[in-house]
């Protein structure tokens, strides 16, 4: 019985097993990119595996007891393979469009989440403002900058500015900007019974779908969908230039409504199917991308402490080699 104890723990303490760990995370990281696939359950188990095999390690060789620097830069390690793999149980990763005047709505986010995931999701409160976007030539994104409102006590409210490297943080939520955004036309839909219904309709994201800014909506009531399409008589972008990202000036919806169609300019309204539909305004969007990672920060000071512990390794190790009583020791030998 010890004997198979004592294999099982020089089986975890194997540097192969080490090597296997490092390799399974890297196989499920590719197969996630390659299939669009949750993998935060299965990544667990690489780091979980590995935390294991560094205490392991640590047991098996009683040599680290006497080595302080070198012990505390394996039980680093291991505390940040166990952190890293419940955060990957934690975790929450999504994106989600958020209109040009609008709150955030939590019931449109997309996301994947560990199963240990505790939510709270839906507390978030924002209003998104307007947003600036630099591009170099040839449709290089450089900073964006996206003015939201949030609360701020007292039933007010606080404007602030956030983009690609500087989130909105709600507690550990962090909102990011990211390349996906585009024009959402502002629609009020008056139906058969005079009620007023009131919304905008996404477009694809501009400038990577300037060829077609179209898409589909089906009115409360109706059975068939109103097929939209934005005219632009001028391209937004320069190909050659540097610009910002703006809204067009002079741009016309276009409206087909089964074999009609209609071109109406901000408010003007068209009869259509079941109803009357009144174009009031063209408006923007922006995509966010939402990750949840409460461990990070306590993944980052385990990483330092590991880091600091194998410095001060490497240091006794020099400090304390007779580099100069060796090499008289070599001479003296040589001579005699």
């Amino acid at each position: 019985m010890i004997r198979q104890v004592r294999d099982i723990g020089g089986l975890l303490a194997s540097l192969w097993l080490t090597l296997g760990c490092i390799l399974l995370a890297l196989a499920i990281g590719l197969m996630g990119e390659a299939f669009d696939v949750a993998i935060g359950n299965f990544m667990a188990v690489p780091f979980a595996l590995l935390c294991l095999n560094l205490l392991a390690a640590v047991v098996k060789n009683p040599k680290l007891y006497r080595q302080g620097g070198l012990l505390g830069f394996h039980i680093a390690l291991a505390g940040l393979a166990l952190l890293a793999a419940f955060d990957q149980l934690l975790t929450l990763s999504g994106h989600v469009e958020v209109t040009e005047g609008a709150s955030f709505d939590s019931g449109l986010v997309q996301a994947e989440a560990g199963p240990l995931h505790p939510g709270g999701l839906e507390r978030v409160r924002f209003v998104q403002g307007g947003f600036t976007i630099n591009y170099a030539p040839r449709l290089k994104r450089r900073d964006t900058q996206s003015t939201v409102r949030v609360p701020s006590g007292a039933n007010g409210w606080h404007t602030m500015t956030v983009g690609d490297d500087r989130p909105l943080v709600f507690g550990n939520f962090r909102f990011y900007t990211s390349f996906n955004k585009g024009f959402a036309p502002l629609l009020t839909f008056v139906d058969s019974q005079g009620v007023s219904h009131r919304g905008t309709v996404h477009l694809p994201s501009y400038p990577l779908n300037y060829y077609k800014q179209g898409n589909r909506w089906t009115p409360p009531g109706g059975s068939r969908p109103i097929k939209f399409w934005l005219h632009l008589p001028k391209p937004v972008f320069e190909m050659q230039q540097h610009w910002q990202f703006q809204k067009p000036e002079s741009a016309s919806l276009i409206v087909i409504d089964g074999d009609k169609r209609h071109e109406v300019r901000p408010g003007e309204a068209i009869d259509i199917s079941k109803g009357k539909l009144r174009y009031e305004e063209l408006r923007t969007w922006m995509g966010y991308k939402i990750t949840y990672s409460p461990l990070l920060p306590w993944m980052f000071a385990a990483a330092a402490i590991a880091i600091l512990c194998l410095g001060w390794h490497v240091v006794r190790r020099v400090t304390q080699t007779p580099w100069l009583a060796g090499s008289g020791r070599r001479d003296v030998a040589d001579v005699a």
